[in-house]
């Protein structure tokens, strides 16, 4: 279910996109494979290691496992680990 956009919310409201570093990246991806989920002391710290805001560390994990839940239903298991381990990357679209 999609939320309704904001009619008036300005330009200005939304953050551009991050693009991360490719160290960020590693870090990120690494993380990810010890813990799908971040404490919030864990959340502080690696923001603050990376130069990242929270919300940003946090995004970055919400979408990594809605990446990994929307194709379990499309691959097989190998995929699915080697996903987990950010090293499949081929796209389902």
């Amino acid at each position: 279910s999609r939320k309704p956009k904001k009619k008036n919310a300005s330009k200005e409201d939304k953050r551009p996109r991050t693009a991360f570093t490719a160290e960020q990246l590693q870090r990120l991806k690494a993380e990810f494979q010890t813990n799908r989920y971040l404490t919030e002391q864990r959340r502080q710290s690696l923001a603050q290691e990376l130069g990242l805001n929270e919300s940003q560390i946090k995004i970055w994990f919400q979408n990594k496992r809605a990446k990994i839940k929307k194709a379990s239903g499309t691959k097989n298991t190998l995929a699915l680990h080697l996903m987990a381990q950010g090293l499949y990357n081929h796209s389902t679209t």
